[in-house]
């Protein structure tokens, strides 16, 4: 056998042996996919709790009134609740969400839950120059404005109760409203009903307005809401 017929079957022995991984290249895939899972994680806990409430402003609440009808039905009570097609105020700046809309209209009780983050009363308070504790359950007044037809504006201004609390970065208002007129002899019930939401410390007065019911012919899908186990009164 030749030299050169000897020096080819060295070549095709080295060819054969097992090359090793770059340590580098290793280590940056490695750092590529805990960036990626870490990325993943971030966005899917914000999801979470961009749409997560407390139970203590998600479900209903017994204020005296839904109490007392309660008792007087032995339970047999029927509340609707309907999903809000624009939950915010503002669908860019998003500043205020609403959810939870519960009616008892054989009361004239509406209930529902108002949403901010606290970034939000910081952006605020740069704007007017003024301080605010974005942990004070005082910073805002709340009203109903509902729409019974062509010039029927009704405003409900007085909140019988509600409920403050807090997660992470999120505020949460529980508010109940009583002598919501719902149905009506002359006109029946409302078209549509907004929140409106001012800041008490704001000269302007300036109103966030988030549609939060609607009884029109496009749209008028209500359903019964089922209370749970823990949604009792005391």
């Amino acid at each position: 056998m030749s030299d050169y017929e000897r020096y080819g079957d060295y070549n095709e022995v080295e060819d054969d042996l097992p090359k090793s991984k770059n340590p580098i290249i290793i280590i940056l895939k490695l750092l590529t996919a805990l960036i990626c899972v870490g990325v993943i994680g971030i966005l899917g806990f914000r999801l979470i709790i961009f749409n997560y409430y407390p139970d203590s402003v998600k479900n209903v609440y017994f204020n005296d009134a839904l109490t007392e009808h309660y008792y007087e039905r032995d339970g047999d009570i029927v509340i609707k609740t309907q999903k809000l097609l624009a939950p915010y105020d503002d669908n860019v700046n998003g500043n205020f969400f609403c959810d939870n809309l519960y009616l008892v209209d054989e009361i004239d009780q509406l209930q529902i839950t108002v949403r901010y983050n606290r970034s939000l009363i910081d952006t605020i308070a740069n704007e007017l120059k003024i301080e605010l504790d974005d942990k004070s359950s005082e910073l805002f007044d709340f009203r109903l404005v509902a729409s019974f037809g062509e010039g029927d504006m009704r405003t409900y201004d007085t909140v019988s109760d509600t409920v403050f609390d807090s997660f992470i970065m999120y505020r949460y208002h529980k508010l109940i409203f009583d002598g919501v007129e719902f149905d009506t002899e002359t006109q029946g019930a409302p078209y549509w009903i907004r929140l409106e939401v001012v800041l008490k410390s704001d000269p302007s007065g300036k109103a966030y307005k988030i549609p939060i019911y609607q009884n029109e012919e496009s749209y008028s899908d209500f359903e019964i809401y089922e209370l749970s186990g823990e949604e009792k009164p005391e």
